[in-house]
């Protein structure tokens, strides 16, 4: 006979499996360090490196102030530019995280960007833009989502300051973060900007020219500076994770990252352990 003890253990477990997609239903799938190369140290849509961009101290440099880094047949004239197959199936949430240090180098210069080569459909990163008040904006325009440009906004980031920016779309809203922040240092607050954008519908797989540290459709510079660690997920995470990857720095281990963002697959046997521990349980 079971007792009502072991009822209650055993309905905690399987709430704990029923869980565990949505629990674990981010994961990290691409990541460039750039310690020594533009390999995917994750998977396997390793980078190219064009142009003027160097690996430089731990991040890919663009190789000045005014680098031309706009697209040239699909790929950046100056910076990393990766696969198409790196956002293959991301049709709803992700995610989207770079570390970047870069000093002014004029408006409208590029962090990344996700586009199909034309200027109606792109996610695009901008560390300042080119009119006051010079806010950093992650953009986004057509791609199944809305067909004019929505910019979720921050402080600007060309500075020659250290700063993580992530934008996270859960396939509804995109919500762009600076240092773990929406409004940082009262940036958004004092000149009416919002850090989070409507657009639902947003389909990143269309997205399949994509560039770091330059590759905007637009004719935008490469960042003066570098990116010193690029990753993607494939959905979206909340605040807290969001918190805990700024505090572990850009020089994070996989290991580490996934600690923070677990792969279903982990999550899933960690339930299935709980199962087994209540089944030894029960013999004694």
């Amino acid at each position: 006979m079971i007792s009502n003890r072991s009822n209650a253990m055993m309905r905690s477990c399987f709430a704990a499996i029923a869980l565990a997609p949505t629990l674990g239903s981010a994961a990290l799938i691409h990541r460039y360090d750039f310690e020594a190369d533009a390999n995917d140290s994750v998977g396997t849509a390793h980078g190219t490196i064009y142009g003027s961009a160097t690996i430089s101290t731990g991040g890919i440099y663009s190789g000045g102030s005014g680098i031309n880094g706009t697209l040239n047949a699909g790929v950046p004239s100056n910076g990393v530019g990766i696969p198409g197959a790196a956002v293959s199936g991301i049709t709803g949430s992700f995610t989207v995280e770079a570390w970047i240090q870069a000093a002014f180098g004029g408006g409208y210069t590029t962090a990344f960007s996700f586009s199909n080569g034309t200027t109606g459909n792109y996610l695009l990163a901008t560390p300042a833009r080119g009119n006051a008040p010079y806010a950093s904006t992650v953009a986004m325009i057509g791609a199944g989502g809305g067909t004019s440009e929505l910019q979720a906004a921050g402080r600007w980031s060309d500075n020659n300051e250290l700063i993580h920016m992530i934008a996270t779309y859960d396939g509804t809203n995109l919500t762009y973060y600076q240092n773990a922040q929406t409004d940082l240092a009262g940036f958004n607050t004092a000149n009416t900007l919002s850090a989070t954008i409507n657009n639902p519908g947003f389909n990143l797989s269309t997205l399949t020219q994509i560039g770091i540290n330059g590759g905007a459709p637009w004719p935008d510079s490469s960042m003066n500076g570098r990116v010193f660690d690029f990753r993607i997920y494939d959905s979206s995470l909340n605040a807290g994770q969001v918190s805990q990857l700024f505090s572990l720095g850009s020089n994070a281990t996989n290991s580490q990252i996934a600690a923070v963002v677990p792969e279903p697959a982990t999550v899933g046997l960690l339930g299935m352990a709980a199962v087994g521990l209540l089944r030894r349980r029960r013999v004694f």
